[in-house]
């Protein structure tokens, strides 16, 4: 890792215009990294952009009140030197950002920091460690070993806290290991408000998202197959679930939580749209790995927290899933 890291110091000490990026639909792993990394290069005085399809969702407010993010930025006006794309296990996760922008990505350094074991080393400098929980953990390791850490402040201590507390679900996850613990204290001795993350990320619970959780476990079934003599347990949300209580598919993304938690569950998923085309599955699984099932339907992520966006039929999928475990 040292050699990478040395080489990462380098190539940042050599540019001018640096921009960062991480995957479509972040996630506070992805907005914290990318984030906290946005704020340390702008104390080294670094002409730094932030970029993705979308601002930074409403809900990470609270991490960071200012938009640091421009979607509609002008790439070739702007004309990076140096790419750093965080948590983003594939380039198709830059999307239409990088379609839209292939020549400027190919004639550009491009580093990838990421943890995800499905990464497709797409950079031309990977520091890519599955033994780290989150990307956030690692980019904590990263920042000691250029010795940035004395620019790690409050805020950047909340950003990356944040990420590793849902990454890992407050610690309770396989990922988590002895050095998670250990950046985490070291983030607490920084006075990073862990318990904010805590709240406004596992506690906090609007109306319309009690009222979807209420929905989803309502019509909770399980498939006749069971894996590991325990059941696979599944919802499935609708368009008109969603219209009727003005949710969006962003509200849906804690309940799977609940459903793999059900006693005797060792495998569970939900099914809800994200626009008139596509819809998304989402796994859960307390052993089993989903990353393969997942990957069969043709996306994956991690062995037990894994998704896949799909355009067939509901039912098709349902049978796929089955035919799957069966093998």
């Amino acid at each position: 890792m040292q050699e990478k890291i040395t080489k990462l110091k380098k190539l940042i000490e050599n540019s001018n215009r640096i921009l960062l990026i991480n995957h479509i639909r972040m996630d506070p792993d992805a907005f914290g990294s990318l984030t906290a990394f946005y704020y340390i290069l702008k104390k080294l005085n670094k002409n730094v952009k932030a970029i993705n399809d979308e601002n930074k969702p409403e809900s990470f407010v609270f991490l960071d009140k200012n938009q640091i993010f421009e979607p509609n930025l002008d790439l070739k006006e702007f004309n990076p030197d140096l790419i750093i794309s965080f948590d983003a296990a594939s380039i198709g996760q830059l999307w239409k950002i990088y379609t839209n922008n292939e020549n400027i990505f190919n004639n550009s350094d491009l580093i990838v920091i990421d943890h995800h074991a499905t990464n497709k080393w797409f950079g031309n400098l990977n520091i890519i460690y599955s033994n780290y929980s989150s990307t956030c953990e690692l980019l904590y390791d990263i920042i000691v070993k250029i010795n940035y850490e004395k620019h790690i402040d409050n805020k950047i201590a909340n950003l990356l806290m944040a990420g590793i507390l849902t990454d890992t679900n407050v610690f309770y996850n396989t990922n988590v290991t002895s050095n998670t613990h250990k950046v985490a204290w070291e983030l607490l001795r920084l006075w990073a408000n862990s318990r904010k993350s805590i709240f406004e990320f596992f506690k906090k619970k609007s109306l319309i998202k009690t009222k979807l959780l209420w929905k989803a476990l309502f019509n909770i079934k399980e498939l006749k197959k069971e894996v590991y003599n325990k059941k696979i347990r599944y919802t499935i949300l609708t368009k008109k679930d969603l219209e009727e209580i003005w949710a969006n598919d962003r509200d849906t993304n804690w309940i799977i939580e609940h459903i793999i938690n059900i006693e005797s569950t060792e495998i569970a998923f939900i099914i809800y749209p994200l626009d008139n085309w596509w819809y998304k599955v989402s796994f859960r699984s307390h052993k089993y790995n989903v990353s393969k099932l997942a990957e069969f339907l043709g996306w994956w992520w991690h062995k037990q927290a894994a998704w896949s966006n799909l355009k067939n039929d509901i039912n098709q999928t349902l049978n796929k899933i089955e035919n799957f475990i069966d093998n």
